[in-house]
This record gives C-alpha cells, structure tokens and sequence, in this order.
C-alpha cells in the first residue's frame, strides 16, 4: 500500500500514462492513494471493484462512519429533526444517488471517476450542485473539489493492479485553511478507509476463486 501527504499545487507526472482523473483534476491540494495486486483479469477486478459494498469494510471502518455522522445527528437532535441514517450498503454506482457525487468519467472495464464539490469541514456537508461537465472549470470561492478515481491495469499473467486515489483542492484560501484542520483529523483515517475497500475487493475475489474451484 502507499500513502501521500498534503501538498499543495501538486501535478501529476507528465510523463506517466493519463489517467481520466488526470482530466478533471491534475491541480490539487492533498491526495491519497492506494494500491492492491489481486488474482484476478482486470475485467473481472473492475466489476468486483463496482459491486463492493462500502459499508462492508470491518467493524474499524464502520466505527468511523458512524463517527463522520454523529455531528449531522447531534445537530438533528437541537432542530428536533430525523437524524441521518447510516445506510446498510452503498457501492460506488450507490454514492452518486442522493448525494453531491456525479459520475465525471469512465472507460468500461478500464477506471472510472467520481467527483464531488462541497463544505466537507462542516457537520453537515454543503454540496454544491455541480455537473460533470462544470466540475473542472468549478471554482467558486468557500468549497472543496473531490475527485475519486479507480482504475485498474494488467499485472503479469491473470492479476491486476487496482488503484484507488482521492484528490482534493480548494478554491481558496479561506477554504484552504479550513480543509487543513478536517484533513489533519480525517485524512489518517481516509487512507485507512481506502486501504480497507481494496482488502475486502481481494477478498471478494478470493472467495469467488474458491466458490468455483
């Protein structure tokens, strides 16, 4: 696995084969990024990556979930309204349907990238309503763009390499700052978040091997 810290301005290599998330987002604030080798042809690793539910990813990660909604109930409890539920699966088509995601990219079989615009410091996330197209050009002052990107490749004979990365950059540097201080409690556990998505796609994969052999 490899990680990354906050860096800002930060380009990808011009020299590295493009990735669609280079498209919508190659000028960012902060990244992390994720790797996972797993037995399995790239066509098989991509549809196992898009049918993974994300809330299945180990009592950790789902304390941490529930620890990301626990402002939006606290603030839902003083207003005397329905907190937020903590959903039972969602998977990465999932995310785009009553949330700020859209789908910004995709090469079937190949990568696929979701993208986001938002207040994400706050207790209850300020979407922007942004389309796919008006994602890269988006730069309204007081939000934070994401780009979720994952792609896989072929890796030797019958495996594949799948990458997951999560970029981020502001619109500004009141903005800036404020993503700093969410980024210095959330970011650890963002990594370890995405690290566990790409264990439970292997095995996933794992156990589909075995179910066939």
């Amino acid at each position: 696995m490899i990680g990354a810290t906050f860096r800002r301005n930060a380009r990808s290599s011009e020299t590295d084969r493009e990735l669609l998330i280079d498209r919508h987002l190659p000028t960012y604030d902060v990244t992390r990024l994720r790797h996972a080798v797993v037995n399995a042809t790239p066509e098989v690793a991509y549809d196992a990556v898009r049918e993974v539910n994300l809330t299945r990813i180990g009592v950790g990660p789902r304390l941490l979930s529930e620890l990301r909604y626990l402002p939006a109930r606290i603030l839902a409890r003083v207003r005397g309204t329905e907190p937020p539920e903590t959903p039972e699966s969602v998977t990465f088509d999932e995310l785009t349907a009553g949330t700020g995601y859209v789908v910004l990219d995709e090469s079937p079989g190949e990568e696929f990238v979701l993208g986001a615009v938002g207040k994400f410091w706050k207790p209850e996330i300020e979407w922007a309503d942004v389309d796919a197209e008006d994602f890269s050009a988006f730069d309204r002052p007081g939000y934070a763009k994401l780009a979720i990107g994952v792609s896989v490749r072929p890796y030797g004979s019958d495996r594949t390499l799948v990458t997951y990365e999560a970029r981020t950059a502001t619109t500004d540097e009141q903005s800036r700052r404020r993503f700093r201080r969410y980024w210095t409690i959330i970011g650890p556990f963002a990594g370890y978040l995405m690290g566990r998505v790409l264990r439970t796609v292997r095995a996933d994969l794992e156990r589909r091997t075995l179910a066939v052999e």
